[in-house]
């Protein structure tokens, strides 16, 4: 198969064992021109002689290619050098493994301009741009998880300023005041989390490295005009792709680890006052029977 010919995806494409679809796979996504995607189903894994077979090299050969021409590849934020080892099955929380690559773009014939200088092929400015489009993806996801941080943090902010009501104490079983005491014990180490990933978001997208590839891709690869940097410059994307690549990952984590905290401790609140109230109201419920047994005393 050659590559640069095969169209971007419009919808996944099964690939099959036996009959049975153990991949599906996706080219060129999100606009890179040299990149495709696999997508395998937890099931695949435990099918009887799939699963030792469930390599990146494998599912590459279906389509035809060879390892020769695979630049980079990883999998769920995790790469790995040996195309031929066996798949991990993925996360517990995920149904599908994700397998990203990158395959190395084509290297025709430079022909000079009409002033006799080098012109660049438009399948390097292509790859640039992928390679930039990936980044400002991934920059995307952050900055989204940037925004559910400050919320987050306020939340637990808000929960660990946050005090019983003498009624609530008085009232609640111990064993709900225990757990309320456990689950906010967890938000003063939360909270230095979100903080953290708050600030290495907001200082990763004005880093000089950064602004220095806005500025390239604005000036030279966006309009097509070469620059003596230019044959750096796709490592140079590729070191901050996997530099935000992590960042992302490692934002995820976090959410999720303190947006678990702060909903367990809403949890033990809510079950607090519930069980708090219920207690309220038996002691008012015999306070009242006392009163009525006491009044019809005395009335004989």
């Amino acid at each position: 198969m050659n590559f640069s010919e095969q169209p971007p995806s419009k919808q996944w494409a099964a690939l099959k064992y036996g009959g049975e679809t153990v991949a599906e796979v996706w080219f060129k996504p999100e606009g890179e021109p040299c990149a495709l995607t696999f997508r395998i189903p937890r099931k695949s894994f435990h099918l009887p002689g799939i699963g030792q077979r469930l390599t990146a090299e494998n599912l590459l050969k279906a389509l035809g290619m060879a390892a020769g021409e695979v630049e980079s590849w990883r999998h769920e934020g995790a790469s790995d050098p040996e195309l031929g080892r066996p798949l991990p099955p993925p996360p517990q929380d995920l149904t599908h493994l994700n397998l990203y690559v990158r395959v190395k773009p084509p290297t025709p014939a430079v022909v000079p301009d009409a002033s006799g200088a080098p012109e660049v092929p438009e399948a390097k400015w292509q790859d640039l741009a992928g390679r930039w489009n990936a980044i400002l993806a991934i920059e995307a996801r952050i900055e989204t998880l940037r925004i559910s941080m400050e919320g987050l943090r306020s939340e637990l902010e808000g929960l660990s300023r946050r005090v019983l009501t003498t009624d609530e104490k008085v009232n609640a079983p111990s064993a709900d005041l225990a757990q309320w005491h456990k689950a906010r014990s967890r938000v003063p180490h939360a909270v230095p989390k979100v903080r953290e990933f708050i600030h290495r978001a907001t200082w990763a997208a004005g880093t000089p490295e950064r602004k220095k590839l806005d500025e390239l891709y604005r000036n030279h690869v966006r309009p097509r005009v070469p620059f003596p940097e230019l044959d750096q410059m796709a490592d140079q994307l590729e070191s901050l792709r996997k530099d935000r690549q992590v960042l992302s990952g490692h934002g995820e984590s976090v959410y999720q680890e303190c947006k678990g905290v702060a909903a367990d401790v809403q949890g033990v609140l809510r079950t607090l006052q519930r069980n708090a109230a219920a207690n309220a109201a038996r002691k008012r419920g015999a306070t009242a029977a006392k009163g009525k047994t006491s009044a019809k005393g005395k009335s004989l």
